[in-house]
């Protein structure tokens, strides 16, 4: 980056545009100052300034979005080491993650408020600008539906408790996963749902549980699937009550492990696009090859790319960036491009209050990714400048 001087003007042409009012389309890009200045069908006008790239056909779709991240390239984001959370990000960044939030997991309060406070340095550092706050995985988190969650370190909701982790994130905490069943939870999303996302997730509750939490200003579902009941023809639980409900967005891993395709697809034709989130829940493996490595708290061993924790089934988190996940969902899973683009990129921005961005529209930020005919990112902009691969 060029600490804080804004790119020079720059003019991509040769691009299929994947834009929100058209769709696909043959065209071109002019980026000034770090944002989206214009774009357009065909060639562009002779006004346009800049040097030109011409990218050649490739797909040109807003920077990926990923809400749910907890490290990559053999770096956690919640060991409490800035180096750490920096590169992190760095490693996601260079895979067309233009925006991520550090996910917290839940280990004992004292170490997550650690954690924050060193997310929160590197944000107002300057030195991870695609890091755009803090996600609390935890602590208040059903034991039954902990998945690879530290079971100590869980906590019945707590005011003091979040309270103290909201001072660590020094105001750049941005989501928060509860389990809405247990004691003093819907009260909790109540008070803070002004400020606080609340995604509802690790969870054992019934289906009037979760649209209760949603009444009380609930609106994100972690992981949707995973760490829940299944779907019970006689009990539909979370999992029904989150595709049914359209104040409800819903997270999905695609890795291939986490979610049956045909599960996916029921998503999609159940929930709609505009409420589906590719997430990473990456750990930090991801970018690493198979083996065993020690991460924080937790032990995982790595086989064919699935994260377990050491000696057990228990999927501990992915190895997935959000553009494999996007390449899974178009190429693998058949869902339409569009669709694909928005459930990657701009139903999470606008999750997050993130308004300049997520979309390729003149005036928001040049968040950028250009993918190769296999969608696989090949060219990345983070505000109008370059990132290296």
């Amino acid at each position: 980056m060029t600490g804080g001087q804004p790119p020079a003007p720059q003019l991509l042409v040769g691009a299929r545009l994947v834009t929100p009012r058209h769709g696909v389309t043959a065209g071109w890009l002019a980026i000034s100052d770090g944002r989206i200045d214009a774009l357009g069908h065909g060639a562009p006008p002779d006004s346009a300034e800049g040097p030109v790239l011409d990218l050649g056909g490739r797909l040109l779709v807003p920077g990926f979005v990923d809400p749910h991240c907890h490290g990559g390239a053999g770096h956690s984001v919640y060991t409490g080491d800035p180096a750490d959370v920096r590169a992190a990000t760095a490693g996601h960044l260079a895979r067309g993650t233009t925006t991520m939030l550090a996910s917290v997991a839940t280990t004992a309060p004292p170490a997550m408020e650690a954690a924050a406070r060193a997310v929160a340095e590197v944000i107002e550092d300057g030195s991870a600008p695609s890091l755009a706050g803090i996600h609390f995985e935890g602590p208040f988190l059903s034991p039954e539906r902990r998945g690879a969650q530290t079971r100590d370190a869980l906590r019945t909701p707590d005011r003091a408790v979040l309270a103290r982790l909201l001072a660590a994130a020094g105001g750049h905490a941005r989501s928060m996963t509860v389990a809405p069943e247990l004691p003093g939870a819907v009260e909790l999303i109540r008070e803070h749902a002004d400020d606080l996302l609340f995604c509802l997730g690790h969870s054992d509750a019934t289906a009037e549980q979760f649209g209760r939490a949603a009444a009380a200003g609930a609106r994100a579902v972690t992981h949707l699937f995973n760490a829940m009941p299944p779907l019970h023809h006689r009990e539909p639980g979370p999992a029904a009550a989150a595709l049914l409900d359209p104040r409800l967005s819903c997270e999905l891993i695609l890795d291939g492990h986490h979610l049956a395709d045909d599960t996916v697809r029921l998503a999609h034709r159940t929930a709609g696009a505009d409420r589906l989130l590719l997430v990473s829940d990456a750990m930090p493996a991801a970018g690493l090859s198979d083996g065993t490595y020690r991460f924080a708290d937790r032990e995982v061993t790595v086989t064919d790319g699935v994260a377990r924790l050491r000696g057990t089934d228990t999927l501990a988190g992915s190895t997935l960036f959000v553009a494999d996940a996007f390449r899974r969902a178009v190429l693998g899973i058949g869902l339409p491009l569009a669709d694909a683009v928005r459930m990657a990129t701009t139903n999470a921005a606008r999750l997050l209050r993130l308004t300049d961005r997520g979309a390729l529209l003149p005036g928001l930020r040049a968040d950028l990714v250009s993918l190769d005919a296999e969608l696989r990112p090949d060219r990345v902009w983070l505000a109008g400048e370059s990132v290296h691969l």
